[in-house]
């Protein structure tokens, strides 16, 4: 099953990466139409038009839409065999469920509906090695993740238990919003895809300036080369101890709730045979300049560029062409901006202390993310975080891999991502509370500017 999504997919991404300008319209008007069918109980439906039952996980709704291929849209009339029509169903998946989830989180129909209105969306790129297509609405509070057929299914399949989770236990595992499929139907086939919807944890008012995706591995775990915009946010397991060998260090309550959670939530995954999972790291620095940050990336030698014009760089009196988002910009130029329904504190119920580290007035008080301070420079910073890319099973194909690289690469074989779902949750604990967070203890100096 698994290697036919692997054969099948490029064939569905090649027809939805015809980009939003067909795909994202139709799938935006679908998402907002099916809302119309959503009750909050599954006993409560009636069955319409729309309106496939078989139970209450595998219930699904569908719109069916027919398009107008514009006679300019070469690429995609080449797709339909120049076909003037494309028929596109749009099914959401689970509805009920997922509307329990949305309520769960905070996110009414309306609020949903909102943020699908504009039937636009923005495409970026996925730093993963799945080739996943990803997009986010346009107010940027939603993600949505093209999915293979084998990683829709196990959504479903572990959707009961992980809706359970998410209102019993304290979680960091990323909130899933909604799942949908495309089945786009041509002359010659019918290319179905999936699309799965999720909280996006750092929105554009939390002001982040770098954003790591952690794993505890370092086989292929760093970018390089010039730190253009896009690389301050595709940083990953070596980039981060690079910069911070020291690690950071956040309070002690929070420190043995932020371990305990993230052991509870690499323990549930296991006992679901999934690796390969991340954390999703963000940090906004409070006192730290654009140089300084410019200046911390050469010492380090993170960019080859850098680490030649660096002797250069201290003589000129103007900014670098490195985007590094500036921890000086005004309060009030991202205030009016939405922010993410993920809150760390609030994730972690510790909200005793709010008042040591957030402004009145300030996005950090309305976002509560974890105080965090840089070991070896005394820099304060605000943490943002998030459990992702939880569909991955220890299956065959992945055991055989995992086999091959045994006998090939003996003294490294356990550093690589793809390693069984036991011995991923011990490397992945043990990296997160020996490299990236320490306990502050008694030593945590913080003042509110």
């Amino acid at each position: 099953l698994h290697a036919a999504s692997f054969v099948t997919a490029p064939i569905a991404l090649r027809y939805v990466s015809s980009k939003t300008s067909v795909i994202g319209p139709v799938l935006c008007k679908g998402i907002v139409d099916l809302l119309d069918h959503v009750t909050k109980r599954f006993n409560e439906y009636q069955e319409d038009d729309t309106t496939t039952f078989v139970n209450e996980h595998n219930l699904y709704h569908s719109c069916q839409y027919t398009l107008n291929i514009k006679e300019d849209n070469i690429e995609f009339r080449e797709l339909t065999n120049n076909n003037d029509t494309i028929n596109i169903e749009v099914s959401s998946l689970a509805p009920t469920i997922f509307y329990q989830l949305r309520e769960d989180i905070g996110i009414s129909n309306e609020k949903f509906r909102t943020s699908f209105s504009e039937y636009n969306l923005k495409d970026f790129t996925n730093t993963g090695r799945s080739g996943s297509l990803m997009y986010k609405t346009y107010d940027q509070l939603f993600i949505l993740k093209t999915l293979l057929d084998y990683e829709a299914r196990l959504l479903l399949q572990i959707l009961s238990g992980y809706h359970l989770r998410l209102r019993q236990h304290s979680t960091l595992l990323n909130r899933y919003a909604g799942l949908y499929s495309l089945r786009i139907k041509t002359l010659s086939s019918n290319i179905i895809t999936y699309v799965a919807i999720t909280v996006n944890a750092f929105t554009p008012s939390l002001k982040i300036n770098e954003i790591f995706d952690l794993k505890g591995s370092k086989m292929r775990r760093k970018i390089t080369g010039f730190l253009s915009t896009e690389k301050f946010y595709k940083l990953k397991d070596v980039n981060f101890t690079e910069l911070y060998p020291d690690g950071i260090r956040i309070p002690t309550i929070i420190y043995q709730k932020l371990k305990t959670i993230i052991a509870n939530d690499a323990k549930a995954l296991r006992k679901l045979n999934i690796m390969d999972y991340s954390l999703l790291l963000g940090i906004r620095h409070l006192d730290m300049s654009k140089a300084e940050m410019l200046e911390r990336q050469n010492s380090i030698g993170v960019t080859a560029l850098l680490q030649v014009t660096n002797s250069l760089a201290s003589k000129q009196t103007e900014t670098p062409t490195v985007f590094i988002p500036s921890p000086t910009v005004l309060e009030s130029d991202t205030i009016c901006l939405p922010n993410s329904y993920l809150k760390p504190l609030e994730i972690l119920k510790e909200k005793t202390y709010m008042n040591l580290y957030y402004s009145d007035g300030s996005i950090a008080l309305a976002t509560l993310p974890i105080p965090g301070i840089i070991n070896g420079t005394n820099k304060r910073v605000y943490i943002y975080l998030a459990l992702i890319d939880i569909l991955q099973t220890y299956d065959a194909p992945r055991v055989l891999d995992h086999t091959f690289r045994k006998l090939t690469e003996p003294s490294t074989y356990l550093e690589h991502s793809l390693i069984p779902s036991n011995e991923y949750e011990q490397r992945f604990h043990k990296f997160l509370f020996k490299d990236i967070f320490t306990d502050a203890q008694d030593d945590f100096p913080w003042t509110l500017t």
